[in-house]
């Protein structure tokens, strides 16, 4: 099915397209045919009121009447008036056109100079018989620019016409085309109902069907979530006590080969504590349920214990974790889950910076800054993420290289839950574009008083 078939717009636009023109087409064949014919009929009625004209003034005419000569007249004499020769009677000598004496009163069509003339004749009280001729290029060239001069505004008033019609059909869908831009705009877990508000009628009952598919879909996606962290929750404890047994063998006197098995069952049991506390942060993240309240604080104070916690981490690895200038903007957003946010960034950052490495946190330019937003930039000379990823790295449990370093995948979805909950935008770049290497995390937080 082609574009056109598929849009209710452009195939209800085409069709009050072709109605306008078909309908343009036969009022402008009609009006030229009206207005040519009322021409002609004008033009008898000329001749007939100058021949009654003639009548009533005794049919005082020259002998060789008041024509041009013929052929070759001057068209713009128009009208032609001689006497008829009488009944046996021989045409005039000098007379300009051969009018046969054998023409009946009134109107009728005569050959003369192997051109049509229209030719009238009019009786006099004497007796005798006038002729008002005209040529019939001449009446047609009249009638035709009439014609012409009454279908011109028909044709100027199509292409307006097709403006408004234009014109009219955006208005009329523009309700559709806002709900679309505004279902396009959503985030994935954005499913409160959609605004039936100045909807038109027609719209409104398929707008309502959406509202309970996504009741129904936000009803599933709660109890998946809620079953995540029931499961998650009911996981910590008997990890907790595998984690005590295995505390409780290091005590014990164990071959080098036991031993390295049980370093190998911590490992896995850290693992797997990990995994639970991520699952349970992810699933708080996304309960949209839960209130963000947000504050008004200086962005410092939510990176100082997040930089606190990770810098150990970050000098095992031998790594240059810092602030590149103040961090003195004021943001409007909740401490806690900002810094659960910049937590996992740096955390990942961490992870995949290679020892001796340099990660940095900085505010962008005010010209590089969004309106109403603070730009606070994590970079790191870590490998980067190809263009073609940057949007699946935030799902749950995608990694681009599992055996680069150690993680379930779920850091970068906390960081975009949280994000969404917080009205953080997100953006992913190379740290270096020309050779497409390190990462660079931008994050537009809503400046202070832009809540």
């Amino acid at each position: 099915m082609t574009p056109l078939q598929r849009s209710l717009q452009a195939r209800l636009s085409l069709a009050l397209t072709l109605a306008i023109l078909a309908v343009a087409l036969c009022a402008g064949a009609f009006g030229f045919l009206s207005a040519y014919r009322d021409s002609i009929r004008q033009q008898d009625d000329l001749l007939l009121q100058v021949g009654t004209l003639i009548a009533r003034l005794g049919g005082t005419l020259p002998e060789d009447g008041a024509v041009g000569s013929y052929p070759g007249a001057d068209h713009e004499s128009r009208i032609s008036v001689q006497w008829l020769p009488e009944p046996g009677q021989s045409p005039s000598a000098v007379a300009a056109l051969p009018l046969p004496s054998g023409l009946r009163d009134g109107f009728q069509t005569a050959v003369m100079f192997h051109e049509n003339f229209r030719v009238y004749v009019q009786p006099l009280p004497t007796g005798r018989r006038i002729a008002l001729a005209q040529e019939t290029d001449v009446r047609d060239g009249i009638a035709s620019r009439s014609a012409w001069r009454a279908v011109i505004p028909v044709l100027l008033l199509v292409p307006v016409l097709l403006l408004a019609l234009r014109r009219i059909m955006r208005t009329l869908f523009a309700p559709l085309t806002q709900l679309r831009r505004e279902i396009d705009q959503r985030r994935d877990d954005q499913l409160d109902p959609l605004a039936t508000q100045g909807l038109p009628i027609e719209i409104s009952p398929f707008v309502d069907a959406i509202n309970r598919l996504l009741a129904r879909v936000q009803g599933a996606m709660t109890a998946q979530r809620r079953f995540v962290a029931d499961a998650a929750h009911e996981l910590r404890t008997p990890l907790a006590a595998l984690s005590l047994q295995a505390e409780g063998l290091q005590q014990s006197e164990l071959s080098d080969t036991a031993r390295a098995r049980l370093q190998r069952l911590e490992q896995g049991l850290e693992r797997a504590r990990m995994l639970v506390t991520q699952m349970l942060a992810l699933a708080r993240a996304q309960d949209q349920s839960a209130a963000s309240p947000r504050t008004r604080l200086l962005l410092r104070e939510a990176v100082r214990p997040v930089l606190q916690d990770l810098l150990p981490l970050a000098q095992q690895k031998d790594i240059d974790l810092g602030v590149d200038g103040p961090l003195t903007a004021e943001v409007d957003s909740n401490p806690v889950e900002l810094g659960l946010l910049l937590g996992n960034l740096i955390d990942n950052a961490i992870r995949y910076t290679p020892p001796g490495g340099c990660i940095s946190l900085a505010l962008a330019a005010a010209a590089q800054t969004p309106p109403g937003r603070v730009r606070l930039e994590i970079t790191d000379n870590g490998p980067s993420i190809p263009a073609s990823e940057r949007e699946r790295v935030f799902q749950p449990f995608h990694r681009l290289d599992p055996a680069a370093a150690p993680g379930a995948g779920l850091g970068l979805a906390i960081v975009q839950s949280v994000a969404a909950r917080l009205d953080i935008m997100i953006g992913l770049a190379a740290t270096d574009e020309k050779s497409q290497t390190g990462l660079r995390v931008i994050l537009d937080i809503p400046a202070s008083g832009q809540a």
